[in-house]
């Protein structure tokens, strides 16, 4: 009897577990968002290492990367021309992060993700294919944009890092 009690107990302690950790963060990112952004915000975020109309950009007036947070639908639209689903700005925020790739064929995923100082500090990685041709999966060093679309929280910057 006591054996039940007490699995029933950690049994109880582990749902209670699960359900209280649950993601907080609600994150859902989508790893080649490019096409969904307009044209105007790429060529204002432009970033160092990309061939842009022909021309190398290698100057250190570029960015490595460059950030933005989301969190009204104006200026959502001044940046989306298409979207995949819906954005409730009441509950949600959406993230953007403008870098040089140089694995465009490559698929990105969040391995960390937290709130620390109102900063929030998402750590991003791609992801390697099983199979990589004779040449490598390499590729001309391109922009590309990963956005995450979450649940509202007061921050007050955010910064992407990319692990290996």
């Amino acid at each position: 009897m006591v054996k039940k009690i007490i699995g029933l107990g950690v049994l109880l302690m582990m749902i209670f577990s699960l359900v209280g950790c649950g993601n907080k963060y609600n994150a859902v990112m989508y790893d080649n968002a490019k096409e969904w952004v307009s044209e105007e915000f790429l060529r204002e975020n432009l970033t160092r290492g990309i061939l842009y109309e022909d021309v190398y950009l290698d100057d250190n007036s570029y960015p490595k990367n460059i950030t933005h947070i989301i969190k009204n639908q104006e200026d959502f639209d001044t940046i989306f021309t298409e979207f995949p689903s819906g954005v409730n700005f009441e509950s949600s925020m959406v993230c953007v992060y403008v870098f040089t790739c140089n694995y465009m064929g490559r698929a990105y995923k969040i391995s960390k993700i937290r709130v620390d100082d109102q900063v929030l500090k998402i750590d991003v990685a791609s992801v390697r294919p099983k199979k990589i041709g004779a040449f490598g999966d390499a590729s001309i060093p391109q922009q590309r944009c990963l956005v995450v679309k979450m649940a509202k929280h007061e921050i007050t910057a955010a910064e992407f890092t990319e692990r290996k």
